[in-house]
């Protein structure tokens, strides 16, 4: 194998990580979505603080021993509970499925 087939199989790795990446995005917000219903049901604010401090706490030992920089894994993580609770928000106030 040479350089430019190393590189392409690379590439082609990351392709099929990235992709990886956005399907577990949707698994988890479907996940989330499932959470706003209950949350509706309950009658239950969308933000759970304690929840989120619990999965700062994970992800920063997860960053920790996956050798991912900090700052980067906690920008994902409120990217992630953003978007979460947008879909939540959708569920709750205006009764969507919205994706």
């Amino acid at each position: 194998m040479d350089i430019e087939d190393d590189l392409e199989n690379l590439r082609d790795d990351i392709s099929k990580l990235t992709r990886d990446i956005i399907r577990l995005c949707g698994e988890r917000f479907s996940l989330a979505r499932k959470i706003g219903e209950i949350k509706a049901q309950r009658r239950l604010p969308i933000e759970d603080l304690g929840a989120e401090e619990n999965l700062k706490r994970e992800i920063l030992e997860e960053c920790r021993t996956s050798g991912v920089n900090k700052e980067f894994g906690l920008k994902l993580l409120n990217l992630l509970l953003d978007e979460s609770k947008r879909i939540q928000r959708n569920v709750t106030e205006r009764g969507k499925t919205d994706k």
